[in-house]
């Protein structure tokens, strides 16, 4: 079993390693598409990902937890393998009543229609991807599982990269192409776990080890449902309030500030899942502290990672925008700027989040979540509708406003009702989360100042040279402020002894 520093470590370096990957993905497919073309393609596929996330009902998340607990018993893979086949069952026909007449062009506005089964399609083989994918990390498989994430990244790139040179990178082709790496990817998560349990596996269960999982299934998943609801009626319904007022164009806006936003906690998604399975084997071991201990120590250094890139962004926009979306995205500034600050908060959302799955205390998640999930629609539809019905006509800005500023609301409910049942330091994490972005906001305008006469700016020269300055001015004055990047004092001079052991060899 790897450490957990270990496979952290593994995965922020694949995580690092992809981050030229991603952008060479995100900066060819805007610039192929077109903001119309490219808004149609996340609609459609975004809505039957809210419909598989729907139809999954938080059965996923009980099984990683469960085999983080017993790693060694294969029932709960077995009788998972029952249960998934319903999602892409259902989902096919849910996007068979788009060609029913007048339901897909609600459904879908001023979209082709032929995009329901491909988005289908493309949402299922993610959702088993990511399925996959996260028993590797419950059962402690990560660097293995982050080697094939590694291979589908490279051959994902340069499929797509090879398609955009020879011009022949359509709605289509981009399809077959994600539906290749997919499919290859899954496999590839598959087989790393095939010496996880003795052999021969026995996928036959008696009727009693059925009515034992269901059950447990049924316990964990039940108060989830009403959660999953009125989270893919809510997150669809906001993409579908964009599209209905505003149309394709400002989706595509919106869809590429998402990508940005998805583009800074890159390193934050290295570690959360790691974190909820320790999570899990603590609440196992019924060590209220250690959980405490995991919360206070990686939650502050989370935040740090995404406040440290997204502050950044949020300054150099301009810059950012040009080389991923081209002069056609010129009008997506507003919605990159605010969209760029989504990630701040979402380590401690999915810390928060994992806390409540490792105490199997779903029914209060759920009327957290609801709570919060029901202010979204009114706002979406205050933010995006014409004056004339009520609204500001902010387009996609308007959406990316609401997204964060539920995420905010909704990670700080969290995290107080989770303090109820892990004593982790509340306070000290709250006055983090204001000064750690004031600092990075600082030095970020005081790194743009002193390279303004190198360029404008959205100039890639100046950008370059001021992330070199921001990195240098952030990183130099970490070890007298080690608190707002989440270290100790300890870890600044464990650090420096690496470096000076490291520069003597």
């Amino acid at each position: 079993m790897e450490s957990l520093a270990g496979r952290y470590l593994y995965k922020l370096a694949a995580n690092i390693a992809s981050v030229p990957l991603f952008l060479v993905m995100e900066a060819v497919l805007p610039r192929a598409l077109g903001p119309a073309a490219y808004g149609n393609f996340n609609f459609s596929t975004a809505l039957f990902q809210n419909i598989t996330n729907f139809l999954d009902l938080g059965t996923s998340t009980c099984l990683t937890t469960t085999l983080a607990k017993r790693p060694r018993e294969f029932g709960p893979a077995a009788f998972y393998a029952r249960v998934a086949g319903v999602v892409p069952a259902l989902g096919l026909l849910l996007a068979a009543c788009c060609y029913l007449p007048g339901v897909g062009e609600v459904l879908l506005p001023e979209v082709p229609l032929w995009l329901a089964f491909p988005a289908m399609l493309w949402a299922w083989l993610t959702w088993v991807g990511r399925v996959a994918r996260g028993m590797n990390d419950a059962l402690g498989l990560t660097a293995a599982s982050e080697r094939v994430r590694m291979g589908g990244s490279v051959l994902s790139a340069c499929l797509l990269a090879g398609l955009y040179t020879v011009g022949v990178l359509d709605l289509p082709v981009l399809f077959a192409q994600q539906y290749a790496v997919l499919a290859l990817t899954g496999a590839g998560f598959l087989f790393t776990m095939r010496g996880s349990w003795e052999r021969p596996l026995r996928w036959a269960l008696s009727g009693k080890e059925l009515r034992r999982y269901a059950r447990e299934f049924w316990r964990y998943c039940s108060p989830l449902f009403v959660t999953a609801l009125c989270s893919v009626l809510a997150l669809s319904g906001e993409r579908w309030i964009l599209q209905f007022f505003s149309g394709s164009v400002e989706q595509g806006y919106f869809s590429l500030s998402q990508k940005i936003g998805a583009a800074c906690v890159l390193f934050v998604t290295a570690l959360t899942p790691l974190l909820a399975r320790e999570l899990a084997v603590a609440h196992g071991r019924e060590d209220a502290a250690g959980m405490a201990r995991i919360v206070d120590r990686y939650a502050p250094m989370l935040y740090a990672m995404s406040a440290w890139i997204s502050c950044f962004v949020v300054l150099e926009a301009p810059a950012v925008l040009r080389i991923f979306g081209g002069e056609s995205f010129a009008e997506a500034l507003l919605p990159v700027r605010i969209m760029a600050l989504y990630p701040l908060h979402q380590g401690y959302g999915q810390i928060a989040a994992a806390i409540f799955y490792a105490n199997g205390n779903t029914r209060l998640l759920r009327n957290i979540s609801m709570a919060t999930a029901a202010l979204g629609p009114a706002a979406t539809w205050s933010l995006i509708a014409p004056g004339d019905m009520w609204g500001l006509g902010m387009g996609a800005a308007g959406l990316a406003l609401k997204m964060v500023g539920a995420q905010f609301l909704s990670v700080n409910l969290l995290f107080l009702a989770a303090r109820r049942s892990v004593p982790f330091a509340l306070g000290r994490n709250v006055l983090h989360q204001l000064a750690c972005p004031a600092f990075f906001f600082a030095a970020g305008a005081a790194a743009g100042v002193a390279t303004s006469a190198l360029g404008d700016a959205d100039d890639l020269f100046r950008f370059a040279v001021s992330g070199v300055v921001y990195a240098a001015v952030t990183v130099g004055l970490a070890p007298a402020v080690p608190g707002l990047f989440g270290l100790t004092r300890a870890d600044v001079r464990r650090g420096l002894r690496m470096l000076v052991g490291r520069g003597g060899v």
